[in-house]
């Protein structure tokens, strides 16, 4: 499998969690029964890792602190393979929700601090659990004073990190935001979950053309546990299990028709959108 030539400016993200990991559902919410649970990340990593390879791909790979720290030779594997390890909180919290700043620092240092030692790398990247950043200036804050450089934790659709603001990248307390990709005319993402898989392919590669011409990266993303179509499953209503579900099997074909061969993480994306003066200090800081 290889990916078509493609424009630049494409970006491929992996969130890397548990299938249950699910803000508002029963079970994702309940961090208690997590451990009596069975965890996939053990047979998925390796199959996201073999897919990758195999497209000629290196993406950014989104790891929640928990799921770092229970497998630390994977992530020491993605982070050896070329791949950028980078951050997505510790429990799957949506930012919102830490009610002050100083937890939503806590948090970060947890998560970065595990996902570091598991790797080997410095962590310089983030996302969001569920597109959660909120549109005030107090996280961006926070996370510069962590580390962090870039980000890719807005969605840009209602209810999903919708905020009116911008669909493209901006500046935000010295940390450079690409939000994910969505569609030019209706606010649904495009990147992503169920509208990926099943939407024609045709349509798909239009709205990853028109962004990355006008300047706007086309962020992929997907989950390791897609990659296990007949895995454990949450229970919930027939539209949920569908747009979680939905196609699965199409996944790696989606994949290998909408993003080039090459260096697709953010970090390298990122670092277009940076100042001069940022990207020599991002360059000397962190290694390039």
């Amino acid at each position: 499998m290889t990916g078509d030539p493609g424009p630049d400016g494409v970006i491929l993200t992996v969130d890397v969690e548990e299938w249950f990991h699910v803000p508002g559902h029963p079970v994702g919410s309940d961090p208690g029964r997590w451990h009596e649970l069975p965890g996939t990340l053990g047979e998925t990593l390796p199959k996201t890792l073999d897919l990758l390879d195999r497209l000629g791909v290196k993406a950014t790979f989104f790891f929640l602190g928990w799921a770092a720290a229970r497998h630390p030779p994977m992530v020491r594997r993605v982070h050896e393979a070329g791949h950028e390890v980078a951050c997505h909180g510790w429990g799957h919290d949506l930012v919102g929700g830490f009610g002050s700043p100083g937890a939503f620092g806590r948090d970060l240092r947890r998560a970065r601090e595990a996902i570091e030692d598991a790797s080997g790398a410095e962590v310089v990247s983030y996302r969001a659990p569920r597109w959660s950043m909120p549109d005030a200036s107090w996280p961006y804050e926070v996370l510069r004073q962590e580390g962090f450089g870039f980000s890719s934790s807005r969605l840009a659709v209602p209810g999903l990190g919708w905020r009116r603001g911008p669909v493209g990248p901006f500046h935000r307390e010295g940390v450079v935001e690409i939000p994910a990709l969505r569609f030019a005319r209706c606010p649904l993402p495009a990147g992503g979950t169920l509208a990926f898989r099943i939407l024609p392919l045709g349509l798909l590669r239009r709205t990853r053309d028109a962004a990355a011409a006008s300047g706007r990266p086309a962020v992929f993303w997907f989950h390791p546990w897609e990659l296990l179509v007949r895995g454990p499953m949450l229970e919930g209503s027939a539209f949920f299990r569908a747009q979680r579900y939905g196609r699965l099997e199409a996944l790696p074909g989606r994949l290998a028709s909408l993003v080039p061969a090459g260096d697709r993480t953010l970090k390298r994306e990122g670092m277009r959108f940076l100042a001069p003066k940022e990207a020599s200090e991002q360059m000397g800081t962190h290694g390039g």
